[in-house]
């Protein structure tokens, strides 16, 4: 047997078999995939296995597959093994999406450069052509909607 296989007699929590493999308890799924737990410690006489999803009753029976993985499902599992002696649980497992494998930097003060400041005229002259230009926008978009009203009233008339 191999170093984490545990019977029943061991005091630890049952160690799970995975698909995939977790990483110190963790699995990291994409959505849509399928996720494997199952139970594989021995008790003599057999258990009744029973599978909780964040503590809520989900499923019974030594394995738990996850076929197509939504965010309803991500969360952490654990399955209790009971028999007439004693009752036995195992690590929790939680499945969660991949985190970004990108290291945090930390942000850098940006110097303003001074080449591409405005101000005076300029300034001025970019503030109005901003407001004329979101005039002009929100005008056609106007016109874009009285225009489709119109259509539309005349195919009425047509169809009726």
């Amino acid at each position: 047997m191999g170093p984490g296989f545990l019977f029943a007699d061991n005091p630890y929590r049952v160690p799970l078999k995975t698909f995939p493999s977790t990483n110190w308890g963790i699995i990291e799924s994409e959505l849509n995939y399928s996720v494997i737990l199952q139970w594989v410690a021995t008790m003599d006489p057999e258990p009744v296995l029973s599978w909780t999803h964040n503590g809520e009753p989900c499923w019974t029976g030594e394995m738990l597959i996850i076929q197509r993985l939504s965010r309803e499902q991500l969360g952490t599992y654990m399955c209790t093994g009971r028999n007439s002696q004693k009752e036995l649980f195992s690590e929790p497992v939680t499945v969660m999406l991949p985190q970004a494998s990108v290291d945090p930097t930390d942000p850098e003060p940006i110097e303003p450069d001074p080449t591409f400041s405005l101000s005076g005229g300029p300034a001025i002259g970019l503030l109005v052509a901003g407001v004329l230009g979101a005039v002009a926008l929100v005008a056609g978009a106007v016109f874009t909607i009285f225009q489709s009203q119109r259509t539309d009233r005349q195919r009425i008339r047509i169809c009726s």
